[in-house]
């Protein structure tokens, strides 16, 4: 989650400056931008991870992380997801 949060700034700061500046974003700015799309995939994944646990435990009272984590298809996303460690270093 921390890394998402600071992703989720550089691309506000990127915004920030092209339309302040009020010209056309340059290559490293196009780059950072491109980001988008991995901080929404990142959080699609998560969610679906932590919805599938959800039903999980309504359904049998535990969670199968395993489980939850096969429909994620960020592979680094996914192993952090599986190694059980603090969820919110995600």
């Amino acid at each position: 989650m921390r890394q998402l949060q600071e992703k989720v700034q550089v691309l506000e700061d990127v915004v920030l400056t092209v339309f302040e500046r009020g010209t056309k974003p340059n290559s490293q700015e196009i780059r950072a931008l491109q980001d988008f799309d991995l901080v929404s995939q990142t959080l699609a994944g998560m969610w679906s991870f932590f919805e599938t646990l959800r039903e999980q435990n309504v359904e049998t009272g535990s969670a199968d992380i395993d489980h939850a984590s096969a429909g994620v298809t960020l592979e680094k996303l996914r192993l952090r997801l599986r190694d059980h460690g603090d969820p919110t270093d995600v």
